[in-house]
């Protein structure tokens, strides 16, 4: 045989052998298509926003999974987290109403419930997979409806696994995200819309949740580890809410400081702060203290994709058991028993003050962390309305209502008894003592005339 005709049956071969891969490959993916897609949602919320000062609702889109036979339905808490109404166009195009069941803002997660009373088809579930096992490379395929186009499938592969991003990022309502999960970066694409949408596998299981894309990026997108996903749709499913406990610890990643600290590789959680007033102080742990054990469990942070685990470990514990901590400080070991507390809500209830001109929520302990706040006394203003009374007083975001006139406030339900009894009694002038930036001001609301004067008190 010639070298010439050898070389020609060699290509012939490796012609043949690439089509039968690349037919293998287009085959499955036909399959993971067709036994998902009778399970993908379309959702269309209508969501309460008080970000502008005044309470507005509009709709928004995204996707949605069939999860359970029931007609349970995962997506983003920041999809349907706000909702007053749902309607969820099923793989039929029929739609149906859904209510809210309940959500999760620290992983993203939330759950709605189709209404089937009237519905003359068949609903399909999805499979979800393990995202322990995926791996970088894997083909993925991620369904949704990016941009309001309902139905669309797009192709790639998982970039990485183990994506971090810090608890500072928020979601469009307002909750940050992150602390306790990390994510699936993959290069299929994710657009708006395509949020709460499953990324499956080329074996038809889902694998992650669709959450987030990057602005001014191109082919990258982030999904919700399916792992995580199971245990907050379990827990919502079964106790109507996510519960996790708080000690008060924010830590860092050990890996430029472990000369330092004389640290091993691998070895112990560096605290970097302390919350004031949070179980962790009231048990003398200090900031630079490395924890090496949890319940006599070595745990170690070395690097940043490895914090969420050491978090998701600590808010694991029911809400008033005691952690067992050994800790590390000036090179001598100590042990440490911290009780810990309900994180509770991440963002209080919200609250349209109509007629002044602004909107309120109550305050949460993680408001009060998270806007560095003294305390949880009084309302926190998310939004004023342009031209308004409170506009024209001089009344800003993120200021905090102490006292209206006379009245200290509390808690919301204060707030709320107050504007409401003045607001029935046609009050006209308004004084709010309030918090800004460590100091306290005085600001003056004119109702009849919308005219405003703000003072600094010293």
């Amino acid at each position: 045989m010639s070298r010439k005709l050898l070389i020609i049956l060699m290509l012939l071969f490796t012609s043949a052998g690439a089509q039968v891969a690349d037919n293998s490959v287009q085959d499955k993916i036909y399959k993971a298509r067709d036994k998902v897609m009778p399970a993908l949602v379309h959702i269309q919320p209508v969501i309460k926003d008080y970000n502008t000062g005044e309470l507005k609702k509009q709709a928004v889109i995204g996707s949605g999974v069939i999860f359970h036979p029931d007609g349970y339905v995962v997506t983003n808490y920041h999809v349907a987290g706000k909702a007053v109404r749902i309607i969820c166009t099923l793989n039929d195009k029929e739609q149906v109403p859904a209510e809210y069941v309940g959500g999760d803002p620290a992983t993203d997660i939330a759950v709605v419930k189709l209404n089937l009373d009237d519905y003359k088809g068949k609903i399909q579930i999805a499979e979800f997979g393990n995202s322990d096992e995926v791996q970088v490379g894997q083909y993925v395929m991620a369904m949704g409806s990016p941009l309001s186009l309902s139905r669309t499938v797009s192709f790639g592969v998982i970039s990485t696994k183990d994506r971090y991003f810090s608890s500072d990022v928020r979601l469009p309502t307002g909750e940050s995200t992150g602390r306790y999960n990390l994510w699936i970066q993959t290069d299929a694409a994710i657009n708006p819309g395509n949020s709460g949408g499953p990324l499956i596998d080329l074996d038809g299981r889902v694998i992650g949740i669709n959450s987030r894309a990057t602005m001014f990026a191109n082919n990258i997108g982030f999904a919700i580890p399916i792992n995580i996903v199971k245990e907050v749709t379990s827990a919502i499913l079964n106790v109507s809410e996510v519960h996790r406990s708080w000690i008060g610890l924010h830590c860092q990643a050990l890996q430029e400081l472990e000369n330092y600290f004389r640290t091993g590789n691998n070895e112990g959680v560096l605290i970097s702060s302390i919350d004031p007033g949070s179980p962790a102080e009231a048990s003398f742990l200090k900031a630079g203290d490395i924890i090496l054990e949890v319940d006599g469990v070595p745990v170690s942070a070395r690097f940043v994709e490895e914090l969420p685990a050491f978090y998701s470990k600590i808010a694991r514990h029911e809400p008033g058991s005691e952690i067992r901590l050994k800790v590390m400080r000036n090179n001598e070991e100590y042990n440490f028993k911290v009780v810990t507390k309900p994180l509770g809500e991440l963002q209080g209830e919200d609250f349209e003050c109509g007629a002044w001109g602004f909107t309120v929520k109550g305050l949460t302990r993680h408001m009060r962390l998270q806007y560095q706040l003294k305390d949880t006394l009084g309302v926190f203003v998310s939004g004023v309305k342009s031209v308004s009374p409170a506009d024209i007083g001089g009344l800003r975001r993120s200021d905090v209502v102490v006292k209206v006139n006379k009245t200290d406030i509390v808690e919301l339900a204060d707030f709320i008894n107050l504007y409401n009894e003045m607001s029935s009694t046609s009050a006209d002038k308004i004084l709010l003592t309030i918090k800004r930036g460590g100091g306290t001001r005085l600001v003056f609301l004119s109702i009849d005339n919308k005219e405003g004067v703000l003072f600094n008190e010293e």
